[in-house]
């Protein structure tokens, strides 16, 4: 699928999700754990934007921030480069540390402010070999406990959400915390409207008027699959196992690449679970999505939006 451009505007809020070049580990031991948050504490008072959330893991990166003047892009610029660099002088390495392009998510921070600071503290819990979160050095989960961490967290957004005194909106935050430790890994969060908004129809809309752009695609994660395929199948006049069997018939392969295409992007789905609906090979599912893009039919998918 085409990269689209990074969104940047004065206030948004990003869930920004850095791995390692080629699933590499991007930390050997602790010194370099701190040498990472030194160098997110020093951009964080450089370039004045507010960090809600963090944890470093073995091979990835969780960040939950705001932007206020400077962009995102300087900000992850300056801490990924300059972190890489000592990195590679400590190890006596050379080349790419990181992944080429980091996720960066722009959320609905009234929304899923709460949601997302205890899914990034619990990513430890998550492990196949589980950690203890509420033990685990390298989050900023102890800032909320009241507790010196290495970068400065702006835990008041969160607390002051859950009590109006310290003590109970910390007690509140350890009973929010545990309610979600059974949850496991959640897809939702790495998913997004158009490949980088996470909220309903409205937030986007708000989005596309701060920086003017007006090909932000409906919203995906309020659409289900059993919806998209009624429609794909009623524009096509086909049926549902046509759309989901093997024929070759031109029209049964053309809606097959619209269903496709649309389940992503507006349903949100992952290639893993659209090869399980339609019984197909996740690379075919690629393809599908691929060859799709390249040719879209854009007055259809005008015509399927108000049916939708």
């Amino acid at each position: 699928m085409a990269r689209k451009p990074r969104v940047e505007f004065a206030g948004a809020f990003y869930h920004v999700i850095v791995r390692g070049n080629q699933r590499q580990n991007v930390f050997r031991h602790d010194q370099d754990r701190k040498d990472y948050l030194a160098r997110v504490e020093h951009y964080r008072k450089r370039y004045g934007f507010s960090l809600y959330a963090y944890v470093l893991m073995s091979n990835h990166i969780h960040l939950l921030l705001e932007r206020q003047s400077v962009g995102l892009s300087k900000i992850m610029q300056g801490i990924q480069f300059s972190y890489t660099q000592r990195y590679n002088r400590r190890h006596h390495t050379v080349g790419h540390l990181f992944q080429g392009r980091y996720k960066a998510i722009v959320c609905d921070r009234d929304a899923y402010l709460l949601e997302l600071v205890r899914y990034i503290h619990l990513n430890p819990a998550r492990l196949r070999k589980p950690l203890d979160p509420w033990k685990y050095r390298w989050s900023s989960h102890r800032a909320y406990l009241g507790e010196k961490t290495d970068v400065g967290v702006d835990t008041e957004a969160v607390l002051g959400q859950l009590a109006r005194t310290p003590g109970k909106a910390r007690a509140a935050y350890l009973r929010f915390m545990e309610e979600g430790l059974g949850a496991g890994h959640e897809e939702k969060y790495y998913q997004a409207i158009d490949q980088r908004f996470f909220g309903d129809d409205t937030f986007v809309e708000n989005v596309s008027t701060q920086i003017d752009e007006k090909s932000i695609e409906p919203g995906a994660v309020r659409v289900g699959f059993d919806r998209i395929i009624k429609a794909v199948a009623a524009e096509f006049k086909v049926s549902r196992e046509a759309l989901t069997g093997s024929g070759r018939r031109e029209d049964w392969v053309a809606g097959r690449r619209m269903l496709v295409y649309l389940a992503r992007n507006w349903g949100a789905m992952t290639t893993g679970a659209l090869g399980e609906r339609l019984q197909r090979d996740p690379s075919m599912i690629s393809r599908l999505c691929r060859d799709y893009e390249q040719k879209r039919d854009w007055q259809r998918e005008k015509k399927l939006r108000g049916r939708l």
